[in-house]
């Protein structure tokens, strides 16, 4: 009996304690692995050079232990034609992610490739079928599915993060009875019928501070929290971080930010990054209140921050 399990790696603490904890740990692996085991990672585009350090020290640990390491890169063909990375579509459309406005990031560079690749490898891998990367359906994920059982995707959410993968309070509305009429609800059947979600972390009450002093205990890398350079959901530290230490990358945020008010400036409401107030008046209040933070304050901050981040480093 064939079975597949994939590790959705982020290059952050959360898979990367899961994938130390896999190596290392033969009953947790025992637990949570079943069958073939590959490591996937699609880049934004717009990740931290720290980042990329991480991944290219994870390739190479990978590749040590035997174990398959895939890194999605946007000229590989599995990222959406219009999202080939954040920046660039940012760019193009004169558009960006706000706090205030649908996020459609996450799901555009990192969930879709995800799952492009893996149905290109598992119709190549599993069924000789030498699918072209651009291919768009699930069939071969329906597939597997249907001949072998459900594909296991390990995700690294913290214990105390639970709210990450739960229902939107749109979902839950919906789910709510009504006695008189059948409410829609949008489900992706093919990832009902053949993906199992496991968050290994969640019942063994793993959160940020338990996965770095985990990481600490092995002989490896412990990365920093892993978030793309402009998130809208950053920090005033860390936007005082980036313009501090990446002038460049603020900058080029801030003509992005500008663009996108230019062009919507006859609508009512023209919302930035954070809202009404712009990316300027932003590091000005960040300026203000941590401005007497010495380099090593901020880096130190930035060590202990990303995606949904609590715990301190």
């Amino acid at each position: 009996m064939k079975a597949l399990t994939v590790l959705s790696f982020g290059a952050g603490q959360d898979s990367t304690y899961l994938l130390y904890r896999i190596i290392l740990d033969e009953d947790f692996r025992c637990r949570f692995v079943k069958g073939h085991f590959i490591v996937v990672m699609s880049d934004t585009g717009d990740e931290h050079i720290h980042t990329y350090q991480h991944v290219n020290y994870i390739r190479n640990l990978c590749a040590n232990q035997g174990i398959e390491f895939y890194f999605i890169t946007s000229d590989q063909g599995y990222h959406p034609n219009t999202w080939p990375d954040l920046i660039s579509q940012l760019k193009k459309n004169r558009s960006i992610m706000s706090m205030m406005l649908p996020r459609s990031c996450t799901d555009n560079i990192k969930i879709k490739p995800f799952y492009n690749f893996l149905n290109v490898y598992i119709a190549r891998q599993f069924y000789g079928i030498n699918l072209p990367n651009h291919t768009r359906n699930k069939t071969w994920i329906k597939q597997f599915g249907e001949d072998f059982g459900k594909i296991r995707v390990i995700l690294g959410i913290a214990a105390g993060e639970e709210k990450r993968i739960k229902k939107s309070k749109k979902e839950l509305q919906n789910l709510q009875l009504d006695l008189f009429r059948k409410r829609k609800t949008k489900r992706i059947l093919w990832m009902e019928q053949a993906i199992e979600k496991i968050f290994p972390m969640i019942p063994e009450g793993i959160d940020r501070s338990k996965a770095q002093h985990y990481i600490n205990s092995t002989p490896w890398n412990l990365p920093a929290p892993s978030n793309c350079k402009r998130c809208p959901f950053l920090s005033k530290q860390e936007i005082l971080w980036l313009y501090r230490f990446f002038p460049q990358d603020w900058y080029e945020w801030v003509d992005i930010e500008q663009a996108k008010i230019n062009k919507c400036a006859d609508k009512a409401r023209n919302l930035g990054v954070k809202g009404e107030k712009l990316l300027p008046e932003i590091l000005k209040e960040a300026i203000e209140e941590f401005g007497h933070w010495s380099d090593a304050q901020l880096q130190d901050y930035k060590m202990s921050h990303g995606h949904c981040v609590k715990s301190a480093y």
